[in-house]
């Protein structure tokens, strides 16, 4: 009897409860399809998230959750694939980030826009890092040991400067700001003034129907962005303006 080989679907976005059952629906077909990269949009329910993350997810290597009525790190716990390098998290829900510590040890790449967030892993693992004696130091920022980008919004990327102090091997810093945003030339300022050379300022919209577009190919992504312009020595690009150190 010929083998049946599964499904292997690039990108799936679960924009309704609707589209979560069919896929749970196809989950129970054998094989299960296997999933690469995954958006979860507000309305699919925390049961339906895990299900689906379970069942399809055991070698995702992308993630997105966009939320508006829940912490958006609340799915992390049933993430269970060992090739996840990617995290995308988008809520206008004041929460508290809490993170899988082999999740976030795992991850590459890694943005978070909108909130306000609080993050007490960051926090404590800047704290324990200024006392390199303290037997916690270590594991508190190994936790971050694989980050080489992250993005912040401009609401949120003054108190995650601190990870910098924490990711060594952090290249990117991104600081998100929307389309035509009229403050933009104040931040580009204040990353002027850092003067960390792995800060730049890009403009853009994180959508579902952008981050599809730049896993399928169709548009230049944030990180392909903030990667041209560290290279080309500029620190901003925001409008018609491209801001060079």
């Amino acid at each position: 009897m010929p083998k049946i080989e599964p499904i292997l679907y690039e990108c799936v976005i679960l924009r309704s409860q609707q589209h979560a059952s069919a896929l749970l629906d196809m989950i129970n077909v054998k094989p299960r399809p296997i999933v690469k990269s995954l958006g979860i949009n507000d309305s699919v329910t925390l049961q339906q998230s895990k299900s689906i993350l379970t069942a399809c997810c055991e070698n995702v290597v992308n993630v997105a959750v966009w939320s508006n009525t829940r912490n958006p790190t609340v799915v992390l716990p049933f993430i269970r694939s060992h090739s996840i390098r990617r995290l995308s998290l988008r809520s206008q829900e004041p929460s508290e980030l809490s993170f899988p510590p082999p999740l976030l040890a795992s991850l590459t790449h890694l943005m978070i826009v909108d909130g306000p967030y609080s993050w007490f892993q960051i926090r404590e693992a800047v704290r324990r890092a200024k006392d390199p004696s303290d037997p916690e130091c270590l594991s508190a920022t190994a936790q971050f040991r694989s980050l080489t980008h992250f993005a912040a919004c401009w609401q949120n990327w003054g108190t995650m400067q601190s990870i910098l102090k924490v990711a060594m091997n952090i290249k990117y810093f991104v600081v998100i700001v929307p389309p035509q945003f009229k403050a933009a030339p104040v931040i580009a300022q204040r990353i002027q003034e850092i003067g960390d050379r792995r800060a730049v300022l890009v403009e853009h919209s994180q959508t579902m129907e952008n981050w599809e577009a730049s896993i399928r190919g169709v548009r230049i992504g944030v990180w392909e962005r903030a990667e041209k312009l560290v290279k080309d020595g500029y620190f901003a690009e925001h409008g018609e303006v491209r801001r060079k150190w």
